[in-house]
């Protein structure tokens, strides 16, 4: 029995999924691969129109359908069903929303909506906050005060709470038989905001029984993790410089366990001018705090009644209510971790479950709001216009969880060289180069950089019949004489003139394409064998293929096509390394090769819970290389490639991202090795099984409608597939 290929099973699953609409008029959204390869199967449905956001394709055809305008669409369709990438369904649909009054289906059955809660968020006060508004409001002042955690400095983790868990973590180091982080979450609970770090570790001494060394040491290593977390909010540390070089009085007030040492200590290291000490009131010290009240008292008896006060601070009633009572002035601005739950990416925080996630979603946090007026010109809507944060914030996190999952599950797997396949390898090759420095294990790897494309090694392995007619078949939409330059480097004659200028579609139209090739078919067989002598030449020398050696793929994914024909012209050994990957009996190669997905959870042996797979065409686009895609390899050992297109012309861009990405695991390898484990080999174990994750997740909300990406950033990211004559496609957010 013949195997179901993905394109039989992408018919046999919209047939079933859009049975009762089989009589209705329907169009479809999309004028891609998907529809190429749909419309053939669905004759038999009523499908009166196409539609395409290019409004010059209107009037063309796909299958003998045309392409009409989505103002004339009311009129001749009863629905609309989106059959695009799955990575641009809400795209698609926020874009047409207004235009439409129909109902809008996603090909996966799903009916299109919008959530009238999207924009909630802008209806937030705090939004109309700004920096030169807080500058008026300190320069009418005498005395400023400043709130110091959340407002001065922030920490590079999500919640403060997670403090304890880390503290839990790096104390395992100890070999003590005690979660020295739930005790420590315990024990702060039961305390009141006058307790010092010395009044908290006497408790947890009465708790634990541990000895009074031990105590001193977890006590460090607390003080420690806090100077690592540490950073400041750049705005109101320039605030708080202003008010000392304009000679204004300034106190630093906070409800907090660190002693008067310890926080002069965490604001020197992160670069703040140190105020003479009577000016730092810590409720510690002073056994009176913010939250009740008993601070402020004290404090506006030594300011005098009639001194012009403000304070600054991010607790609403610690910081704004209370020392209102007392005549005092206050501002109000968000903490990090408030504006997050405010914002646009509100729905972010309800996924973070681990230390590592806090720790990820906390360095995003901190290079977003920073300042705490980061969101108040677009309401509360994040915005990129910086290509490097970009970077950092959406594609750092997903990097980061797939090159590490990729360096110790590959030492596990006892992987000699890993292939970084080409074009999706190429910053991943030299990302991963980084990685491995960071977490050096002393472990014996290599990697390269491997050119191959789908043209490439469908033309090497191009041996008999069956293989001749896998390839004639791939999809491609476009005219016939195209059609056989790019895909088998032949330019037509005058023998097949009356077919060159007919547009084909290499799914519908085999039949007649096997015929018209005939006479062709020689010249094919012909340049494939020259052009996989010259690729299995490049592959002994400048590849240093052995067979002898355990390889690695790694590539995007999803059935391991790239993976199938290099082991079968090769004949080595390799495990493929994919973002996600497809293990069920629906991929055709299963049988043939080992490959796992990163982006996989559970028993979902297709990647459909993958989220990083649902917007798979933005990891695509940022993952090429600065050439057109690679056609073959010339008998000097050179790549021939695609002209250049969009995404080559505006390659700086992706590097500007890359960049911001490499920062991002830079940091997070930082922060989760110093403070958690010291050991490289540790830390590798214990990434290796950490599975669901709060990365993708970002990468995903992140491009779903949850922020706004400038154009200058998104004209660097065009998707192409030459091979299949699709045209480059801007992406949208």
């Amino acid at each position: 029995m013949k195997q179901k290929s993905k394109y039989d099973i992408e018919i046999e699953n919209f047939r079933k999924i859009f049975a009762d609409k089989k009589d209705m008029r329907i169009a479809i959204y999309g004028l891609g691969r998907r529809s190429a390869t749909l419309l053939p199967g669905i004759k038999d449905y009523n499908v009166v129109g196409l539609l395409d956001r290019d409004r010059s394709n209107i009037g063309q055809e796909l299958c003998d359908i045309k392409v009409i305008a989505i103002d004339d669409i009311e009129d001749k369709a009863d629905i609309i069903i989106i059959n695009s990438d799955p990575s641009n369904y809400e795209i698609i649909f926020k874009r047409i929303s207004n235009m439409v009054s129909i109902p809008v289906y996603y090909s996966d059955g799903r009916l299109a909506r919008i959530d009238e809660n999207d924009m909630a968020y802008q209806d937030n006060s705090y939004w109309s906050s700004s920096y030169n508004d807080l500058k008026r409001r300190i320069d009418n002042a005498q005395i400023v005060s400043f709130d110091i955690f959340d407002t001065l400095i922030m920490r590079k983790i999500f919640s403060p709470e997670d403090v304890f868990r880390l503290l839990g973590s790096r104390t395992k180091e100890l070999n003590i038989n005690t979660d020295i982080g739930a005790v420590r979450a315990k024990i702060s609970a039961k305390c009141d905001s006058c307790a010092s770090i010395d009044d908290i570790y006497m408790a947890i001494k009465e708790e634990t029984d541990l000895s009074d060394e031990v105590i001193e040491d977890i006590k460090t290593i607390e003080r420690d993790i806090d100077e690592q977390l540490c950073v400041a909010r750049n705005d109101i540390v320039k605030l708080y410089e202003y008010c000392i070089e304009s000679g204004k009085e300034v106190y630093l007030i906070s409800d907090m366990y660190y002693t008067l040492q310890d926080i002069k200590q965490l604001l020197y290291k992160c670069g703040l001018s140190v105020i003479d000490d009577r000016h730092i009131w810590i409720s510690c010290e002073k056994k009176k705090d913010k939250i009740s009240g008993s601070l402020w008292k004290e404090y506006s008896s030594v300011v005098g009644e009639n001194a012009k006060c403000i304070h600054i601070g991010d607790n609403k009633t610690g910081d704004i209510e209370n020392p209102t009572k007392y005549g005092i002035d206050s501002y109000y601005i968000m903490s990090g971790k408030d504006m997050v739950m405010n914002s646009s990416i509100s729905e972010l925080a309800s996924h973070v479950n681990t230390v590592s996630d806090s720790i990820c979603l906390g360095l995003v946090t901190v290079k977003l709001f920073n300042s705490p007026f980061a969101l108040c010109s677009n309401k509360g809507k994040l915005s990129f216009d910086n290509s490097e944060v970009y970077g950092y914030c959406v594609y750092g996190p997903l990097l980061e969880k797939f090159l590490i999952w990729l360096y110790s599950n590959s030492r596990k797997d006892g992987i000699d060289k890993l292939l970084f396949f080409a074009r999706d390898g190429y910053f991943l090759e030299k990302d991963y180069r980084i990685v491995a420095e960071l977490l050096d294990d002393g472990y014996k790897q290599d990697w390269c950089y491997l050119p191959i494309s789908r043209r490439l090694i469908y033309m090497a392995s191009m041996e008999n019949e069956e293989d001749f007619k896998r390839v004639v078949e791939f999809p491609y939409v476009g005219t016939f004489a195209d059609y056989m330059k790019s895909r088998f480097e032949i330019t037509v004659t005058d023998e097949t003139s009356e077919y060159n200028d007919r547009q084909i579609n290499a799914v519908g139209d085999s039949k007649n394409i096997l015929k018209w090739i005939q006479p062709y078919k020689e010249m094919i067989m012909q340049e494939a064998k020259a052009e996989r002598e010259n690729y299995l030449k490049y592959l002994e020398t400048d590849g240093d293929m052995q067979k002898e050696i355990c390889y690695g793929t790694v590539d995007l994914g999803y059935y391991g096509t790239n993976q199938y024909y290099l082991q079968r012209l090769t004949d080595i050994k390799a495990k493929g390394y994919c973002f996600y990957a497809c293990l069920s009996e629906n991929n055709v190669f299963i049988n043939d090769i080992f490959m796992i997905g990163c982006f996989r959870y559970g028993n979902d042996y297709v990647a459909e819970k993958s989220l990083a797979r649902k917007k798979n065409m933005y990891i695509e686009t940022f993952l090429t290389a600065p050439y057109g895609m690679i056609r073959y390899i010339d008998n000097q050992g050179n790549m021939v490639c695609e002209p250049d297109g969009k995404s080559q012309r505006n390659f700086d861009i992706k590097e500007n991202v890359n960049g911001g990405a490499i920062n991002f695991i830079r940091d997070y390898i930082n922060i989760y090795k110093s403070i958690l484990v010291a050991d490289s080999n540790e830390y590798i174990k214990q990434m290796q099984d950490r599975t669901e994750s709060i990365e993708d997740i970002i990468f995903y909300n992140m491009l779903n409608g949850m922020c706004d990406v400038s154009k200058d950033i998104l004209k660097g990211f065009y998707f192409d597939n030459d091979f299949v004559g699709g045209k480059e496609i801007e992406l949208e957010i």
